[in-house]
């Protein structure tokens, strides 16, 4: 098996813009969110690897929601979803994605190597994101130290 569907733990959005999607989301819904997050970090793309500056944001209360602002040319551009599963070995991971159909799309990479998350496209168009669960080996503890 190559996902567990107990690790799926949340449901990503792109969106083009962060704040006025967080702010329309919390008026109809009631959703509260960590604080922005946003890092620059080395981004292997179909086209090749690019720096991207990531920014985006989860909602506190479950189902989780992650927001993530449009990044044109990219595999974030909206509107675009993406289930976001925690797995224990990334590059192995990758490869029983891509044995099953999917495409990569993205993935960041440290020291050359893919690492921290990727973004695999299956045929149907359904997106996966994989995120090494060493990363946040705690949600909830991780969705409290982001907490405003």
């Amino acid at each position: 098996m190559t996902l567990r569907a107990t690790d799926l733990y949340h449901t990503g959005i792109v969106v083009p813009d962060l704040a006025a999607a967080m702010a329309r989301l919390s008026e109809v819904a009631g959703h509260r969110w960590t604080t922005v997050q946003s890092f620059e970090l080395s981004i292997r793309l179909a086209g090749g690897d690019r720096t991207l500056r990531l920014r985006y944001v989860y909602s506190l209360d479950a189902p989780h929601i992650e927001l993530v602002q449009e990044i044109p040319g990219t595999p974030w551009t909206a509107p675009a979803h993406h289930l976001g599963y925690f797995c224990d070995d990334i590059p192995t991971t990758m490869k029983r994605l891509a044995e099953s159909g999917f495409a990569l799309e993205a993935c960041a990479v440290v020291d050359g190597e893919p690492s921290i998350f990727a973004y695999l496209l299956a045929p149907s168009g359904v997106r996966i994101e994989i995120v090494d669960r060493e990363r946040i080996p705690d949600f909830a503890e991780y969705l409290l130290a982001r907490t405003p």
